[in-house]
């Protein structure tokens, strides 16, 4: 069983603590169990406001980018791109006041190659298999059907998230006879 979600884990640590808890108090001397008891009284109140806090004010450090259906989404959430956008206009006016002068193409390329890095390490499993597949070795969807044993239709949604990110295109085969799709470069 997988657990990813942040608030399945506190319960499950907290009901575990809990329990651990309470086997411990018997154990206790009087004069100590009364105090202990407040500590595991107020225990999971601090950790539930902890969690509330967190969930208020940074809620989305809780989700990973395999949360969502489309990477692009966590992207947004975080507003990763835009950071990062920010970022690389600042190293970049650094290094064009320190004397080596880059052109407005070149750091559009630069911005353009770290928004595809960004978007591949952030991508979902089955889309990272069509890329890798992919740069090997352009397929159609017939093959990626079988390479990732999902349907067709499931590949060329993948498919179409790839392309409009950029990372894959489309090509026609040598044969004329079909459609191959192959990563960018």
């Amino acid at each position: 069983m997988k657990v990813s979600n942040p608030l399945t884990i506190i319960a499950i640590f907290a009901g575990v603590a809990e329990t651990l808890a309470t086997v411990a108090l018997v154990q206790l001397p009087l004069e100590i169990q009364s105090i202990f008891v407040y500590f595991v009284m107020t225990f999971p109140a601090t950790i539930v406001l902890l969690f509330f806090f967190v969930l208020y004010f940074k809620n989305t450090v809780l989700y990973a980018p395999s949360d969502f259906d489309d990477q692009s989404h966590y992207l947004e959430a975080n507003n990763l791109k835009e950071k990062v956008n920010n970022k690389l206009e600042l190293i970049f006016k650094d290094i064009n006041e320190r004397g080596s002068k880059l052109s407005k193409e070149e750091l559009n390329q630069a911005k353009s190659s770290l928004a595809k890095t960004i978007t591949r390490e952030t991508m979902p499993p089955s889309m990272l298999t069509i890329l890798n597949h992919l740069t090997k070795k352009p397929s159609n969807l017939y093959d990626l059907s079988i390479t990732l044993g999902v349907t067709r239709e499931r590949v060329r949604q993948l498919l179409i998230h790839l392309e409009q990110n950029g990372l894959v295109e489309q090509v026609k085969d040598a044969h004329g006879a079909g459609v191959l799709w192959k990563a960018s470069t």
